[in-house]
């Protein structure tokens, strides 16, 4: 039996995999700054301007005395593109394949939303990229991370509110500015051991620490909002190794929307091609292709807790 891939066959997955992505987006893409730029193999994401104390006009006719800022950059080089492919033996297949609930349609698009995550959190977790040609490797910083001690009497512990707390008091004295959304991601265990404090469900302290809590998930508290995901879901590749340090703890990742950006130089690739090679079966194919950076180290960290 001969298989005819038709021009409307490529449109039709095409349109239903773009689709299925804009119902179900990956988690992370809306809590960071999002740009599209295949200029190059490396671009620049972001101009850095020093901060410089105001000049005092403390003289009549006086000479204008000039500041002095740094300049600096942020790179995001491109990585390889991440995709899903999969072969499907005859025509019959195919029409139901392509549809928009087909296996093969939500399949690759679960693959591309998974793959937009991954590439974020290893922006998160990796090095910041600066200079004037973009040259400048700075590792993640040990000033931005709360310690496993951290609200508790004794020993190492959970995640719990008076982490959230020092989490947000190391921003403030980064002077980063109150106003902007902050982010953190939560695994099941971290949302459960939060459900078990006092502020996260008492009616009493909901309103003054902003607890929200919708079908068991913590929403908010403490201005956080909260992404829910499993950081040692292997299907995240390279995650659970990056989200877990050398004596076991967990990397919970924090920061704020500006300070971690992702650039796309491609949102997605689809194919549908008849190979000959393989007796006239039909490949689907899609990609997506992007790399993530922080942009200023005092805008995110890390708050290291036991695992559940």
């Amino acid at each position: 039996m001969s298989i005819n891939v038709t021009p409307a066959m490529q449109v039709k997955y095409k349109n239903n995999v773009e689709m299925l992505l804009q119902q179900q987006s990956c988690l992370l893409e809306q809590a960071v700054t999002v740009q599209d730029d295949a200029s190059a193999e490396k671009v620049k994401v972001k101009d850095l301007v020093g901060n410089t104390l105001p000049q005092e006009d403390d003289e009549r006719h006086g000479d204008t005395k000039y500041n002095n800022p740094t300049y600096d950059g942020v790179w995001i080089p491109k990585t390889n593109e991440l995709y899903y492919a999969d072969l499907i033996d005859n025509a019959d297949k195919l029409s139901t394949s392509i549809d928009l609930q087909g296996s093969s349609v939500t399949s690759g698009a679960g693959t591309i939303n998974r793959a937009k995550d991954r590439r974020i959190l290893e922006g998160f977790y990796g090095p910041i990229i600066s200079g004037k040609e973009g040259t400048t490797t700075t590792a993640f910083p040990g000033g931005q991370i709360i310690p496993v001690t951290e609200g508790g009497a004794a020993g190492n512990q959970k995640i719990n509110v008076a982490k959230l707390i020092a989490a947000d008091k190391l921003l403030a004295q980064n002077y980063v500015d109150p106003m902007l959304e902050k982010y953190m991601v939560l695994t099941a265990d971290d949302n459960a051991q939060l459900l078990t404090e006092v502020p996260a469900t008492s009616s009493d302290f909901k309103a003054s620490y902003a607890g929200e809590v919708y079908k068991g998930k913590l929403q908010t508290l403490l201005g956080w909002r909260f992404i829910h995901m499993e950081l040692d879901n292997p299907m995240l590749g390279s995650i659970p190794a990056l989200a877990t340090d050398g004596s076991g703890f967990r990397k919970t990742p924090f920061w704020v929307k500006p300070g971690l950006v992702a650039n796309f130089w491609q949102r997605s690739r689809t194919m549908v091609d008849m190979l000959p090679q393989k007796k006239g079966s039909v490949q689907v194919f899609a990609g997506t292709t992007l790399a993530a950076t922080r942009t200023q180290a005092g805008m995110g960290g890390i708050i290291l807790n036991v695992k559940g």
